[in-house]
């Protein structure tokens, strides 16, 4: 309902006004309204009929305007015909309540009651509508039970809705009917509508709509179960994901967001290969970023990876806003329907139950009063349309079993459903259980130029002063202070952006372990600031002395309480399968005093718990509100005792590795990621453990595999001593120049340093793209990777890569740095690419590979010679020879055209080439095709299979258009 739509009709003749009423402006020039408004008597318009468009308190158009339709069979419905456009923004959606339960109403109208002085006032129309009530034929009408309602009285001339005739109804921002008149028989005090769905079908509405509105009306049903679902799930969904300490609520997500972008995972040779089927196997560009809502669409299943704290949620969330928005808007095609779910929900459980189950616990405060029935989600949510399933969190799943139980059911769900994985790397991702077509994509972090946007964002939520120019000061510190890598991390980002508004004379905390530290005592401020905790304890005096005192320690030690929760939470120490509420009652500060009954104590425990900002109940427990919450209580849990500090610090860090003796080559980095992290920034640094461990891991006895970690915990933020990270990064500088180690193993070490040390990063790929002594394929990958850093450079080191020079590059390689060549440098690449193909000393397959990507890059530049020597050597496996014919068909037809039929008459050729041969040929000659596929439906010697194949392929052949 859109108040500048509001319309006062009034209608007589040249001695003045006989009706007014009230309508809806439905397009720039169309007005509904009630008939009776502007009829004189059935069927006999009022001579003079004047609107007025817009709510009183704003800008109002005046406009003569004309009936234009009337209802065929006597709907006390019309349309006016304004004589000039009046413009408002969007559309309207028609909808059709349906559905037992009462849906509520709104309207805007001019009732008679609200009158003075001559004037009409706007009356909002608010109540319920009950979708049951009403009846058939001249009784379909809705009940409209009105509250609060006017008593008539003599300045209405006894009929106080007077004027309110020709409202337009909405539920759910839907127009589902307009105002004829009020119920006698309930004192006037009650309304009556003729429904949406009694009148937009009508042939002369419709047409009426289409030369003057946006076409052809279209009603959607308001009151479904997916209708509720999707409103529910949406209103969820704004809700931002991150902790936060803003007064009141969090400011929606779509205030904070930034779109992103996810990289493919997937090589561009193997997608390329999907086309060609040829196509070299050997190096290409990495895919660029890709906008994330242009790559989840939901086709199939898809697997998100990102770091701690990278967005995934936030993804998740925006792209099932996106989604029930189409629906609830009518879209034409809204694609798939969403649903959210964390993947622990899915665990051992039938999956249509599973998603039923966590939607009805979840959204039952957001609207969905009445619970979905268990099979709602097993059928598709209309006909040609499925269920995108929205899976958040694979990585927070304890269990390698659990983990796999999931993904075990995105891989065998049936086809209404397509899934978008979300997770921190885990290996089960990449264990052969989903398909290996299924795509893989990074979850890209905010880039550099987006963060004054993000900081902008969060400055004007929490009603900062001036928040454009705070935040470009505020990018200025971050730079300054080196946290600019920590920023890009949106949940770091979230927790920087509320320190510094709470605080903001006060210098940023250092490294992620303080960043976490403070935002963990600013949630604490926030809480008692609220009078949460007050409340809480407040609820348990009735109970004497003894509850206080119990509730007081409680309070007091919330922080143990939560790092003893996190660490059995994480490492599953006698909690598997048992509620949160039941571990935290395991803390001797949270155990119930006698007097208190259980079910008090439990309400106590969930409000203090929940009002730290830190965990929040989703489904039927309490869970941390972001993982890494849990990782850095538990590390905490870890630091709090000497003892325990001594067991997990040798667990995490010093265990030793095949072969048994410590910090072997083998050495592995923990398992928990971020939680070593913590565990390594929160130990203090002159701790004997620590110090034990960084002089090894800088000794080089750990590996590189140590040097990686040390300097991956830099990049994340733990706070490290400043010549620790020298140290490595100086000791993996010149490894990487080290020409005894392979290729391969250079590139990872000039990985370890980037955006550590730009510098010794550019110089070591110089050298390693340079060294003819490497292999190849590294050498071209340090090539273009050195084009990020010193444009230009990488086309010299490729044109020598690809050029045939003795000692040099062997012929995939030289295919390679060709095709690689002509990413920057499209002439050059083809150049090589021409010389190649061209080389009669290169084995004919890498001619050939040579070729096609000619053809695929620079048209008819393929060589018809060349392709034609290629076609006729049989020795290139069959199915190279078929796609060489389809490349050579432009430029050869009748050697193309002979080749295939050789190959599909051949009887020593495999059955399913043949028919492969004949299918192609029925694209370059569809006359000769239709006689070989004849032959071989009735050759004898093929499978049935394979005859009813090519009996399919004659008959599409035999349908297609004449030669």
């Amino acid at each position: 309902m859109d108040r500048r739509r509001l319309t006062l009709v009034r209608a007589g003749a040249d001695a003045g006004f006989r009706r007014i009423g009230s309508g809806y402006l439905i397009a720039p020039r169309l007005v509904l309204t009630a008939r009776h408004v502007v009829e004189e008597h059935p069927g006999a318009a009022w001579p003079r009929i004047d609107v007025r468009v817009g709510h009183p308190q704003d800008d109002t158009r005046r406009c003569t305007a004309h009936v234009c339709w009337t209802h065929s069979d006597g709907r006390d419905v019309a349309l006016l015909l304004l004589d000039e456009s009046v413009e408002a923004p969007g559309a309207v959606r028609w909808g059709h309540p349906v559905g037992n339960d009462p849906l509520p109403y709104d309207a805007l109208g001019f009732p008679a009651a609200t009158t003075s002085d001559g004037q009409y006032g706007v009356e909002h129309l608010r109540g319920e509508l009950p979708v049951l009530g009403g009846g058939s034929g001249d009784q379909d009408r809705y009940v409209l039970d009105q509250g609060p309602a006017p008593e008539a009285d003599s300045r209405s001339g006894g009929r106080a809705w007077a004027g309110a005739s020709g409202s337009a109804v909405f539920c759910r921002d839907h127009l589902v009917g307009v105002v004829i008149h009020d119920d006698e028989a309930f004192r006037n005090r009650r309304l009556h509508a003729c429904p949406a769905r009694s009148f937009v079908d009508d042939p002369g509405f419709a047409d009426v709509l289409e030369r003057h509105g946006d076409g052809r009306p279209r009603l959607s049903q308001v009151g479904t179960d997916l209708e509720r679902y999707l409103r529910a799930a949406r209103l969820a969904a704004t809700e931002h994901p991150y902790p936060g300490v803003v007064p009141g609520t969090m400011p929606p997500l779509s205030h904070i967001y930034v779109r992103q972008q996810v990289v493919s995972r997937n090589s561009p040779a193997e997608e390329s290969a999907g086309n060609a089927g040829l196509m070299a196997s050997g190096l290409l560009p990495a895919s660029p970023p890709q906008p994330a809502d242009e790559v989840l669409t939901g086709d199939g299943a898809c697997l998100v990876v990102g770091g701690p704290g990278g967005g995934k949620s936030s993804l998740l969330r925006t792209r099932l806003t996106h989604g029930a928005t189409r629906w609830l808007d009518g879209t034409a095609d809204p694609g798939p329907a969403p649903v959210l779910v964390p993947a622990a929900a899915l665990v051992g459980a039938p999956l249509s139950r599973a998603l039923a189950g966590t939607v009805n616990a979840q959204l039952h405060r957001y609207g969905l009063t009445s619970p979905l029935p268990d099979t709602f989600f097993e059928d598709r949510p209309a006909p040609g349309h499925g269920w995108l399933v929205l899976v958040d969190g694979l990585d927070e799943i304890t269990s390698v079993s659990g983990r796999e139980d999931v993904l075990r059911t995105v891989a065998h769900a049936g086809d209404q459903y397509a899934f978008v994985v979300a997770t921190r790397p885990v290996r089960e991702a990449e264990q052969g259980i989903l398909d290996p077509q299924v795509p893989r994509y990074e979850l890209e972090p905010f880039r550099t130029d987006e963060l004054e946007h993000v900081a902008t964002g969060w400055f004007r939520a929490l009603d900062v002063t001036e928040p454009e120019q705070t935040a470009q000061k505020f990018l200025r510190t971050l730079h300054a202070m080196g946290l600019i890598d920590l920023a890009r991390v949106p949940l770091t980002m979230s927790m920087l952006c509320q320190l510094h508004a709470n605080a903001p004379t006060e210098p940023l905390p250092r490294g992620r372990g303080a960043i976490y530290r403070g935002f963990v005592d600013l949630l604490r401020e926030r809480q008692y600031a609220a009078g949460a905790v007050e409340q809480a304890r407040a609820a348990l005096r009735q109970y004497g002395s003894d509850a206080e005192a119990g509730a007081e320690r409680t309070v007091q030690n919330l922080r143990p309480i939560l790092a003893d929760l996190a660490h059995r939470l994480l490492f599953a120490v006698e909690h598997e399968g048992r509620p949160a509420l039941d571990a935290v009652q395991d803390h001797e500060c949270a155990e119930r005093p006698a007097a208190v009954p259980e079910r008090r104590w439990r309400e106590f425990l969930e409000s203090v718990l929940c009002g730290t900002g830190l965990l929040t109940r989703r489904s039927d427990d309490l869970v941390f509100t972001h993982q890494t919450f849990l990782e850095y209580f538990a590390a905490r849990h870890a630091v709090g005792d000497e003892k325990r500090l001594r067991v997990v610090f040798r667990e995490t860090f010093l265990r030793s590795a095949r072969p048994r003796r410590p910090f072997g080559k083998r050495w592995a980095p923990p398992d928990h990621d971020p939680f070593g992290g913590f565990l390594l920034d929160i130990t203090p640094d002159d701790h004997p453990l620590k110090t034990e461990f960084l002089t090894l891991i800088t000794s080089g006895r750990a590996g590189l595999a140590g040097h990686e970690f040390l300097v991956k915990q830099a990049r994340s933020g733990t706070s490290l001593p400043e010549g620790v990270i020298k140290d490595s990064v100086k000791l993996i500088g010149g490894l990487s120049r080290d020409r005894s180690l392979d290729g391969f193993a250079r590139l990872r070490l000039i990985a370890v340093v980037s955006n550590i040390d730009t510098t010794l990063e550019t110089e070591a790929l110089r050298e390693l793209a340079a060294d003819p002594t490497a292999d190849n394929y590294a050498r071209t990958v340090a090539a273009i990777t050195l084009g990020g850093l010193a444009p230009g450079e990488p086309t010299r080191f490729l044109g020598d890569l690809a050029e045939d020079a003795p000692g040099g590059a062997t012929p995939p390689s030289r295919l390679g740095a060709a095709l690689a060549l002509t990413e920057l440098d499209m002439a050059a690449g083809l150049r090589q690419l021409h010389e190649l193909a061209r080389d009669s000393g290169v084995l004919l397959p890498e001619r050939m590979r040579a070729a096609i990507v000619l053809r695929m890059l620079d048209g008819q530049s393929g060589q018809a010679e060349l392709l034609r020597a290629l076609a006729d050597d049989t020795t290139l496996p069959v199915g190279h020879r078929i796609t060489v014919g389809w490349l050579l068909h432009d430029a050869d037809h009748d050697t193309a055209t002979a080749l295939h039929e050789k190959i599909a008459r051949d009887p020593a050729t495999q059955a399913a080439q043949r028919v492969e041969a004949a299918r192609s040929l029925s694209g370059i000659d569809p006359r000769r095709a239709r006689t070989v596929l004849g032959e071989l439906v009735d050759d004898t010697t093929l499978g049935r299979r394979h005859r009813r194949q090519a009996a399919e392929l004659l008959s599409r052949t035999r349908d297609s258009k004449p030669d």
